[in-house]
């Protein structure tokens, strides 16, 4: 609902385009420490009551971006929602790689994100129009209350899986820290599975953040197009994600990781091409849709990949690491997608996304490989590649 309209937000509190980026390159150094530590927590207090805490912590994220008045104010928002998302996204992704078979990770992480993302259906039109009609103040209160109920459903859900299996969970300590991060470190390094995970998922990130994030100031100030339009296109981007996400899931577990991942990548970096070639209001929701199928068969994927190359006592800290390193590696990224956007022209960054990101292609295809699985279709017995 709120974020692809706190780019304007940021303008209307008086930000340049280039301290757009650096408010975004800011916003993400904190969130960094915060994803590693809320990835091990989960695989220490366990999944629910780690995303129980995260919500927690969603509650108070917004009230500085409801208070801000100017846009350097408004920084401890993100820092507080990097509490809660590093806490409640690992913890997830860690919870259904626990409990379902190898055979079928793809379909259900699919399935899972498209439940998650029908929010992008209806949400980003409701927050378009609260920001439109009744102020952006109104639009982050109206998160806060949000991240209240979720608070309330993660607590019956806490209550409710220790009293059929018990506690279950384990006192976090620095020597279990220290055990988790000596255990994860060297598979980062190995030049393994898990290593080039890491290198092509970077290569696709720091693509995405050069012209992610100025995508709505563009759409605005270049186009003309009001944010309760933006809002919509984003919505169409979340339908597109919900649609595609179980097929995403399926062609991981049927097709292969390995091609989903490609697919993927192909449509991620087709996007910004389209999006910077586009006029009208469809050509660039058109652009919007197609990167909502790149993240939907993208994703699932990527998660399967993830959750059969750790074991499962380190999967919220391999899901957490994962973002972690990526984000540091691209940390820069927003600022000099501003840098560019100055230097060269509005569509300058997001024709070196698109450029930058086909060269992800070329490890997905020749190291994203894993043994083969055994999966039985009826009563006949096949062969999967991962």
């Amino acid at each position: 609902m709120t974020t692809v309209q706190i780019p304007i937000f940021l303008r209307e509190l008086g930000a340049s385009v280039s301290e757009i980026g650096l408010f975004f390159t800011l916003a993400m150094i904190l969130p960094l420490i915060f994803r590693m530590l809320g990835g091990w927590m989960s695989d220490r207090i366990g999944r629910l009551r780690a995303m129980w805490f995260g919500s927690l912590a969603g509650i108070v994220a917004y009230i500085p971006y409801a208070l801000a008045s100017d846009w350097k104010l408004a920084l401890l928002g993100p820092v507080l929602l990097a509490v809660a998302t590093a806490l409640l996204v690992p913890a997830y992704r860690a919870y259904i790689a626990d409990i379902v078979p190898e055979d079928r990770q793809g379909r259900t992480f699919g399935i899972g994100n498209s439940v998650l993302n029908l929010a992008w259906v209806l949400a980003p039109p409701l927050g378009g129009y609260l920001a439109q009609s009744y102020g952006y103040q109104a639009m982050f209160l109206s998160a806060v209350l949000l991240y209240a109920l979720a608070a309330l459903l993660f607590w019956f859900l806490v209550r409710d899986d220790e009293q059929k299996n018990g506690a279950g969970r384990e006192k976090p300590s620095l020597e279990s820290l220290k055990n988790s991060f000596g255990e994860i470190l060297p598979l980062a390094v190995a030049g393994g599975l898990f290593t080039w995970i890491l290198i092509t998922d970077g290569i696709q990130d720091i693509a995405l953040d050069l012209s992610f994030n100025l995508m709505p100031v563009y759409l605005n100030e270049i186009v003309g197009i009001g944010k309760q339009s933006i809002g919509i296109m984003d919505g169409l981007h979340g339908v597109a994600w919900v649609i595609a996400s179980p097929f995403g899931g399926w062609f991981a577990d049927r097709v292969g990781t390995r091609y989903g991942i490609m697919l993927g990548l192909s449509g991620l970096m087709l996007a910004p091409l389209i999006f910077a070639t586009a006029s009208g209001f469809w050509g660039f929701a058109f652009s919007w849709i197609v990167l909502g199928i790149g993240a939907a068969v993208f994703g699932p994927a990527l998660d399967v990949l993830i959750a059969r190359g750790v074991s499962k006592h380190l999967r919220g800290l391999a899901y957490a690491f994962v973002a972690t390193s990526l984000g540091i590696i691209s940390l820069p990224a927003p600022w000099i997608g501003s840098q560019i956007w100055v230097a060269f022209g509005p569509k300058a960054p997001f024709i070196l996304t698109s450029i930058l990101g086909i060269l992800a292609l070329i490890p997905a295809w020749l190291r994203l490989r894993l043994p083969e699985l055994k999966a039985y279709v009826g009563n006949k017995q096949t062969n999967v590649e991962p």
